[in-house]
């Protein structure tokens, strides 16, 4: 099995240890103390010229790419029991279907996007309105777009309705589901995650993130059910810095202990 290691990152600086370490994909945001903000399009646009450049002297795997977390507003970091924080205006709406057109237009591969209602349910219209800002900028550029749908999923109120809406999200065209099985950590919630897989029924990728670390990964395959890993690999306040380094939250080390453990699977 081929395990993509996915790591969240806010600047330039961390989407270059991201690659250098061997990591599949970046996920770019701004804020991850929040769980992350959309970044703008020249944020964007360095990034994925960043990337390109780094494929090309093979200093990054042959597939690297850019995703970018589609979120306009963040109240609170912790989201668990609070649909509210995935529940927009029809303003809010259709500011982020402007932001993943952008996102798409300066060279993202992909936009990680979601919204509920404020009764906990997946807010359908919304997705489907934030889904075609991508692929409209998509096909302009003629080139296409991954879909995944965040964290939302994990404000959900049980397994059913997170198995449920992953159903529903194959229905709209998503490739991919990040969550953490509606816990606070993906190890706790790796039952759910199960459960997720299996409602996708090998058509959606479900992948785990939430408080990962490099030795949760064989535990949220096995147990998980998982291909996929997410973590934002961010250095412990305090922790040494090599000299040298990067000025950046993103740790090599961690990124490097994350790639290799998803290698041994």
């Amino acid at each position: 099995m081929s395990i993509a290691v996915e790591i969240a990152v806010e600047d330039l600086a961390g989407l270059e240890v991201a690659a250098h370490a061997g990591a599949d994909r970046v996920e770019l945001c701004v804020d991850l103390a929040r769980g992350g903000l959309t970044p703008p399009p020249e944020l964007v646009e360095a990034c994925t010229s960043r990337a390109a450049e780094l494929v090309a002297a093979r200093d990054a795997k042959p597939h690297f790419d850019v995703h970018v977390l589609i979120r306009s507003r963040a109240e609170h970091g912790d989201f668990l029991d609070r649909p509210e924080e995935f529940a927009y205006s029809a303003e809010e709406i259709a500011l982020m279907a402007r932001q993943a057109e952008e996102a798409v237009t300066a060279g993202a591969a992909g936009v990680v996007i979601g919204a509920l209602t404020a009764d906990g349910e997946l807010d359908v219209p919304a997705i489907e309105t934030l889904r075609d800002g991508a692929l409209t900028a998509g096909s302009t550029v003629m080139r296409g777009v991954t879909l995944t749908v965040h964290r939302a999923v994990d404000a959900l109120p049980g397994r059913d309705q997170r198995a449920q809406a992953v159903r529903t999200l194959l229905g709209l065209g998503a490739h991919r589901v990040l969550t953490s099985g509606g816990a606070a950590r993906a190890l706790e919630g790796a039952d759910d995650l199960a459960a997720m897989v299996a409602a996708a029924e090998g058509l959606l990728d479900i992948c785990a993130g939430g408080g990962v670390r490099p030795a949760d990964v064989r535990d949220l395959v096995e147990r998980g059910a998982v291909s996929d890993i997410h973590l934002s690999a961010r250095r412990r306040p305090g922790a040494p810095v090599e000299d040298g380094a990067p000025e950046t939250c993103t740790d090599p080390a961690i990124v490097a202990a994350a790639v290799d453990a998803a290698g041994e699977l």
